[in-house]
């Protein structure tokens, strides 16, 4: 059994004004033995929370039973298990060894304590859920604690922090004021303190942080004429364009309500609105943004600008692509530090000149879809909206980098899936198929594209080739990559600023690489459309003139290699796809070596001397190299296909065929060798048993002897293998031929 325990903690400054205990360390011990629980666990908080002294810590060490820490909104979880707990009451602390609160860090802020404060709230009685969730292993209960300020200040003094809690609302109609800034200043004898800001939410509420360094400091280092007296505060309050709407007298600080303001100070501001005071606007994005093939979820792009009145209720965010679809799910809003907040459904908070929220470009990608082939603009519409129900609307306009980069077939073997940098190419366009081989020279195929910003083009790739054994890793995109000074070969390289008399952007327009059967190693590549006009036809026509030589890859010696795309582009960016590959160029072995113990051109007696017609081992070999020695994984490293053996007479129409087996000869592991093809019955050729030995099929007259009869004939052996040489075949033998004598007759 194990013990859920849940609950919240918060602390309040004065009225309704709290905030969440953030990072604290909740802890749970086991109650005293000789304690009165039923005493503990009905006393007020108010009589049992203090400050643990140094000897009861030393007490509790032995008692620990779980602890947990607060997240942001003050919420906790601890399991306790019945090795340490048995159910009953329990005491409750929390410990911190920094406020315990959600504070942005501050360029200077107050010394550490030597060790952490620890703090005994109570002692509790939980009240654990019933038999159902006991029968399944884990009972809850849930207890949640609002600190009075007169501990939860004293508190927050011991770690010489101050608190300002606030609230702006509007003079004429009462209603919150969200979105302006209030800074507070501390009256000083020789020069005025500024102690921070806050800016209001859409209930109005506000909170300034500040420590006593922040108002006790003076121009003498050695003088500190306030401690250990507090601030003498005066506010000054603006909307988010920089109208001023509060600006008080520093000698309001003098009086009485202000003098020597306490560590937790609160006040309530009203405020008039003028008119006109909406500050709406969009500074960014604009220009062209990186769009890389290949995305991650949380890739963003800042959008910047203002959202601010003296009245801002909310303001939202939307984007579209070409100014029309609408992208659902593409925003995140900004949180009150300017950073990503995947909660927030809106903006509720003024910014100025800041961050308002982050387009998720993995979002704007899917979303656009097949759309982006034909356009990457982009369109951010904010609309800001005040407490009236009036608003507005800006727009602002961004382009993305896109890019297609991959290779999607080398030598006719394919890649399913271009984006997994680890796949090998297979022999038909599904990840299901067989993995493929080539040998011989091959074409690359696939897509060498930058499109998107009229800024940003393609400037020049390059193709190159690693015999590496499948080791090398896709360089990434963005930075510069030296191809060659990390072992890679060129294969070949095409540059699109300038050929010849051509533009780039003529280059590029008569030359769009966009896969997936574009040949990336250009044979064909066509640099200009000529046009040539017909005089009889009183017409031009245009004439594609290729400008570079066609290239190939000759491929080396057999074993796995990794073929690696580059694309630069005119910003300078570079685009890399690898694709992994298995090269065999291996000869095929094939030969018959004797029929029985018959060497070529003697003669074959097709019975014995008792009149009993033979059975004749052929002899020979069919065989294919391993690609990788000692390597027989199909049907990569082994890619043997088949062996034939077949008979002919001579001036037969045609031949028939003995055996066609998938096994190499000498069979697996042997390196090399000869065995037995096939085992020949030679009654096959006798006129009278052949429709006995083959009664579906006999074989036609002209391959048959009649007794007594003799002729030429060719024992046939043809080998191949699966590998696809230079796009067209396989890697074979052509026909070999055994040519011996046969005789219809018994042996001398």
């Amino acid at each position: 059994m194990s013990y859920l325990f849940k609950g919240n903690l918060r602390g309040f400054y004065c009225g309704d004004c709290f905030d969440f205990l953030y990072n604290a360390n909740v802890k749970i011990y086991a109650t005293a033995k000789d304690a009165n629980v039923t005493a503990l666990a009905v006393a007020r908080e108010k009589e049992t929370f203090h400050q643990r002294t140094d000897d009861e810590l030393r007490a509790l060490s032995k008692t620990l039973i779980g602890e947990g820490l607060t997240d942001e909104a003050g919420n906790f979880s601890i399991e306790l298990s019945d090795k340490k707990y048995d159910g009953g009451a329990f005491d409750i602390d929390f410990e911190c060894g920094t406020p315990p609160l959600k504070i942005p860090p501050r360029k200077k802020e107050p010394p550490r304590p030597p060790r952490p404060f620890q703090f005994h709230v109570t002692t509790f009685q939980p009240q654990w859920t019933g038999a159902a969730e006991e029968a399944r292993g884990q009972v809850m209960a849930y207890w949640e604690y609002a600190i009075p300020f007169k501990f939860w200040c004293w508190i927050l003094r011991l770690f010489k922090w101050y608190v300002i809690c606030g609230k702006v609302n509007d003079c004429k109609n009462k209603q919150p004021v969200a979105g302006v800034k209030v800074f507070a200043y501390d009256v000083d004898l020789l020069q005025d303190d500024a102690l921070g800001f806050g800016i209001t939410n859409n209930n109005g509420d506000f909170r300034i942080y500040y420590t006593e360094a922040d108002f006790s400091k003076t121009i003498f280092s050695w003088l500190n004429v306030e401690w250990p007296a507090g601030p003498d505060l005066y506010f000054r309050i603006e909307a988010a364009d920089g109208t001023v709407l509060l600006a008080e007298n520093r000698q309001r600080g003098h009086d009485r309500d202000r003098t020597n303001a306490s560590n937790c100070f609160c006040v309530n501001f009203c405020v008039e609105c003028p008119a006109g005071s909406m500050v709406c606007k969009l500074t960014g994005p604009t220009g062209c943004f990186d769009g890389k093939f290949t995305l991650t979820d949380g890739k963003y792009i800042p959008v910047t600008g203002s959202a601010g009145s003296c009245g801002l209720k909310k303001y939202e965010l939307e984007v579209l692509w070409n100014g029309t679809l609408l992208i659902p799910g593409a925003i995140v809003y900004a949180n009150v530090a300017g950073n990503p907040d995947t909660a927030l459904t809106s903006g509720n908070h003024a910014v100025y000149n800041g961050n308002v929220g982050f387009i998720n470009v993995q979002k704007v990608v899917e979303g656009a879809g097949a759309n982006l082939a034909t356009s990457t603009n982009f369109t951010v519409h904010l609309r800001c909206y005040n407490a009236d129900g009036s608003f507005v609307d800006v727009y602002t306009s961004f382009q993305l980098d896109s890019s297609e980069v991959y290779i999607k077939n080398v030598g006719g073997r394919v890649a399913p899936d271009v984006l997994d940098a680890a796949e090998q190419l297979r022999i038909a366009d599904s990840a299901a198929a067989a993995i493929g081989t080539i040998g011989g020279t091959v074409g690359i195929y696939g897509a060498a594209r930058v499109y998107g910003c009229s800024d940003e083009q393609i400037k020049e790739y390059s193709l190159y080739f690693k015999h590496d054994n499948f080791a090398s890793v896709q360089p990434p995109n963005g930075p510069s990559f030296d191809a060659a000074a990390n072992g890679w070969t060129q294969i070949c390289r095409v540059d699109y600023t300038s050929y010849l008399s051509f533009t780039p952007s003529e280059l590029i327009s008569n030359n769009e690489l966009t896969g997936p059967t574009s040949r990336l190693t250009n044979s064909g590549f066509y640099t200009y459309h000529m046009p040539v006009y017909i005089p009889l036809l009183n017409t031009w026509i245009y004439i594609d003139v290729p400008k570079l030589a066609g290239s190939s890859w000759g491929t080396g010696a057999s074993g796995r290699y990794s073929v690696l795309l580059q694309v630069i582009d005119t910003a300078g960016t570079y685009y890399h796809d690898i694709q992994k590959v298995w090269v065999d160029n291996e000869s095929i072995e094939g030969i018959i070596t004797k029929i029985g113990s018959q060497p070529p051109c003697t003669d074959l007696y097709m019975r014995d001397k008792l009149g009993n017609f033979k059975t004749v081992d052929v002899l020979g070999t069919a065989y294919d190299p391993l690609i990788i020695p000692g390597d027989l994984t199909q049907p990569t490293s082994d890619n043997f296909d088949s062996y034939q053996v077949s008979i002919k007479k001579q001036s037969a129409a045609s031949a028939n065929t003995i055996i066609n087996s998938s096994t190499p000869i000498p069979a697996r592991p042997a390196l090399s060798g000869i065995g037995t093809l096939a085992s020949f019955n030679l009654a096959n050729l006798d006129v009278t048993q052949n429709p006995i030995l083959n009664p579906g099929s006999p074989w036609p007259a002209d391959q048959l002897l009649t007794d007594g009869a003799s002729c030429n004939y060719n024992f046939i052996l043809y080998v191949a293998d699966k590998t696809l040489v230079s796009e067209t075949t396989v890697h074979h033998i052509s026909p070999y031929y055994f040519p011996i004598k046969i005789i219809n007759s018994n042996e001398p």
